[in-house]
């Protein structure tokens, strides 16, 4: 097994941030230890899952739109591997960044007839 740096970006989760609710954003590492690069992304998410920071508030009813993309994934050479986890940077949303043209790159293409 090795161990994999994740930098991790999500957008859309329900959150609060100066007393405002709506949606919040974040950029946060994650070290996983995996079996292959195939296996990384599981894991993180697997550990993700886990994170009190990301349980919804009581009553919250799933939008679909909270999502989460790795900008970088790289194997460790061997060494020590933080003990505890870095935590998060959360942001706001803006109104135009919670909708799904945020990412384009990200939606399949379209063809116009």
């Amino acid at each position: 097994m090795a161990w994999f740096r994740c930098f991790i970006r999500g957008e859309n989760f329900p959150g609060q941030m100066i007393g405002e609710s709506g949606p919040v954003g974040f950029y946060v590492t994650r070290f996983v230890e995996a079996t292959d690069s195939g296996e990384v992304e599981t894991a993180a998410l697997r550990v993700l899952r886990a994170e009190p920071q990301l349980a919804p508030p009581q009553g919250y009813t799933p939008s679909g739109r909270a999502r989460v993309f790795f900008e970088a994934v790289e194997e460790l050479a061997a060494g020590p591997v933080p003990r505890v986890q870095p935590g998060f940077a959360w942001h706001t949303m803006e109104i135009a960044d919670a909708g799904p043209a945020t990412a384009p790159d990200l939606l399949p293409p379209t063809s116009d007839p």
